[in-house]
């Protein structure tokens, strides 16, 4: 068991800089200029945040966004410590959703991806994406109304507020139980149309994942050899298994300080890399968080569907999520 305690001096000074009601204000004292008051936006998985970023873009560009995808749809069922619920995030515009990582090592099925914090001199109105480059934060588009048809119950959203930044015309929606669908359904999203014209995207639903080597809701990370994660694999073709590790962030909102992110065929197993994890940093099964997030990881096994509009591909995700604590402890020096 692990405490994570701050010392009150810390604690405050995270929580000032961490929870400015409006991080875009150009009167922010928070903002020192740079990357490092970007909240996070981190998973869609997180009953506490609805706002997904577990996606394999490439991240190397202006606002870690992949130009190629102009919107991601997620819809997860979601099972951790035998409670369960479902939830939906989607953003239409330039790259999806937004990621504040960047990609440092990629091997097999996985990629390690870092927080790394830059500096601009001057004052910047969005993001510090590198040293004095400063790019505006990303916007989205309004569809209009969202409706989720297919499902056992009926979805129905309008743009808001999305994530700890509040970007505008986001699609969120959080519901108490787990069972939407069953393998195969057909799942369609609607959006209705405002300053794009409307569209519709089809998915499917998924059977439900279950992990089969993840004791007591931990899985250990070792630096020595290659972790191998299992679950029993899907008795029907077209699903895939993403699996996002998630390490702490230093305040309520911002970024974690790193990702393992892998995507792999769901036959039943994943090898996660060594060389990966020993970069990796100090991870526990936080049983009191203060002052930081201590988020979960999760294994999400899905079916996606796309659209391709004018300004780009849309893509759908209609998956079931596990979630589960991770163990690791950095190498000792010498090792």
């Amino acid at each position: 068991m692990q405490f994570r305690i701050l010392t009150l001096s810390l604690s405050l000074s995270l929580v000032t800089w961490a929870c400015d009601d409006d991080p875009k204000n150009k009167n922010n004292t928070n903002n020192v200029n740079n990357v490092n008051n970007v909240n996070n936006v981190n998973n869609v998985n997180n009953v506490n945040n609805v706002n997904n970023v577990n996606n394999l873009n490439n991240l190397n560009n202006a606002n870690n966004q992949n130009p190629e995808v102009y919107g991601e749809l997620e819809l997860a069922e979601s099972r951790q410590f035998g409670y369960e619920n479902s939830s939906l995030s989607g953003l239409i515009g330039a790259g999806g959703f937004p990621r504040w990582q960047e990609e440092t090592l990629v091997e097999g099925d996985c990629r390690l991806l870092k927080y790394v914090r830059h500096f601009c001199e001057g004052y910047c109105d969005g993001v510090c994406v590198a040293e004095n480059v400063c790019e505006p934060w990303p916007t989205f588009e309004n569809a209009g109304t969202l409706a989720v048809t297919g499902a056992k119950i009926s979805i129905s959203v309008e743009p808001g507020l999305w994530g700890f930044n509040g970007f505008e015309n986001g699609y969120g929606w959080w519901g108490e139980a787990a069972d939407l669908y069953d393998d195969q359904d057909e799942i369609t999203a609607t959006f209705s149309g405002a300053d794009l014209a409307g569209f519709s995207i089809a998915s499917a639903g998924v059977a439900p994942l279950l992990l089969t080597n993840v004791t007591d809701d931990e899985l250990a990370l070792s630096n020595d050899a290659d972790t191998l994660l299992t679950w029993t694999p899907a008795d029907t073709a077209g699903t895939r298994v993403r699996v996002t590790l998630n390490a702490n962030n230093l305040g309520h909102g911002a970024p974690y300080e790193a990702i393992i992110e892998c995507d792999t065929a769901d036959d039943g197993s994943l090898v996660i890399p060594s060389s990966l994890v020993r970069d990796f940093p100090d991870t526990y099964r936080w049983e009191y968080c203060a002052g930081s997030d201590c988020p979960l990881s999760w294994a999400f096994r899905y079916r996606v569907g796309h659209t391709d509009l004018t300004e780009g591909r849309v893509v759908f995700r209609v998956g079931s999520a596990v979630g589960f604590f991770i163990l690791h402890d950095l190498p000792t020096k010498g090792e």
